[in-house]
């Protein structure tokens, strides 16, 4: 069990152990100054003090608690829907684990990627790879992208990244991405619980998309949008799921080619193997597909994969008899990179997934309109 893992057991409340009471009891202490600091930051932009506004309209994407919602293929479409109208979107991202984000970075420009995955960090380089039309530009100041965008790229719609708690931006548009199977981050701020702010942040919010709702019992889908009706009484929520879309061979998935069917190679024993926030949740996509996952290896979200995974890796699989690894997009970013993935003499695919509405898809494309 890695540090992550813990952690969230302790969150969780699942470590019922002494030294897991008094590690929470810690932990609700640290979150009562974390939540003062977010809302004093809140006031500020609130009331307007700090935030700019841009000449092109700007879709944010984000969510309310740390982790992943489904945030990167949700920024794929959008992108996809607004390069169908005839727009020329730039998407800006914070670059998380890039080498040096402090600076505004082109990540691409039209499709053309112009960088290495270190230096942009995996979901801005995978943004990069799968928008073939579109721009990406790294940097913690969204602003300063934002006038890159506009003034060398020619952008005339912005979409931001996970970008709902950086408000330095002015947005038209808030989407904000709810996981259904972790909604509220164990009901506390960080670092008691996985919300990034209280929940009334939700008010900000334009849009609110639950994610994964199949992986839930449908009374607990119900229940939730209860709940959120009470919170954000009138705004628009759209139920959706993660649908597989292609199956690729890491060496396919590296040189552009094109994938196979969801489901090819079913007939192998499969081990998942992904640095995500919820590995848990891409074993149950799989299984969903029909593939026979005879062992779960998580590492944390984000992670940096090194030649000594790759040992581990081998040994798990050998260990669990898989014939082979299935990997996310995300991590094949940083695996294909590895020299010595070629070691494990077992395939590797990586599995490309997408956001499926299961109804308001019509909707929700007019909802973006501004």
């Amino acid at each position: 069990m890695n540090g992550e893992d813990m952690f969230k057991k302790i969150m969780s409340g699942e470590d019922q152990s002494i030294l897991g009471d008094i590690a929470r009891s810690g932990l609700a202490l640290l979150s009562k100054g974390y939540e003062k600091a977010v809302t004093m930051r809140n006031s500020k932009f609130d009331a307007h003090k700090g935030v700019e506004k841009v000449s092109v309209p700007v879709i944010s994407v984000g969510n309310i608690t740390a982790g992943g919602t489904g945030k990167t293929p949700m920024v794929r479409l959008i992108c996809d829907i607004l390069g169908q109208k005839g727009f020329h979107p730039t998407v800006l991202s914070r670059g998380y684990r890039a080498k040096d984000n402090s600076q505004n970075i082109i990540i691409s420009k039209h499709g053309s990627i112009l960088v290495e995955p270190e230096e942009s960090g995996d979901e801005a380089w995978l943004l990069a790879k799968v928008l073939p039309k579109s721009s990406v530009i790294i940097g913690r100041k969204r602003v300063d992208s934002a006038h890159i965008a506009i003034d060398e790229l020619g952008a005339d719609y912005l979409v931001m990244d996970d970008g709902f708690q950086h408000r330095a931006l002015y947005r038209d548009k808030d989407i904000v991405l709810i996981d259904a199977s972790n909604p509220f981050g164990y009901e506390h701020v960080l670092p008691r619980g996985l919300l990034r702010e209280p929940l009334q942040g939700l008010e900000r919010a334009s849009i609110i998309v639950l994610t994964k709702v199949d992986q839930v019992d449908p009374g607990m889908v119900s229940a939730l949008k209860k709940r959120l009706a009470k919170i954000i009484p009138q705004k628009p929520v759209y139920e959706t799921v993660h649908k597989p879309c292609a199956v690729y061979t890491l060496d396919e998935w590296a040189n552009g080619a094109e994938g196979s069917p969801v489901g090819t190679h079913n007939d192998l024993p499969i081990m998942a193997v992904s640095g995500i926030g919820n590995p848990q949740s891409f074993t149950k996509t799989l299984e969903g597909c029909g593939y026979n996952v005879v062992h779960t290896m998580g590492f944390g979200d984000h992670h940096d994969f090194t030649d000594d995974d790759i040992v581990d890796i081998w040994t798990q699989a050998f260990a669990h008899k898989a014939q082979a690894i299935m990997i996310t997009e995300k991590d094949a970013v940083k695996l294909s990179q590895l020299h010595t993935i070629e070691d494990l003499k077992m395939p590797v695919f990586v599995l490309s997934i997408g956001i499926e509405f299961l109804s308001g898809k019509q909707e929700f494309i007019e909802n973006l309109e501004i």
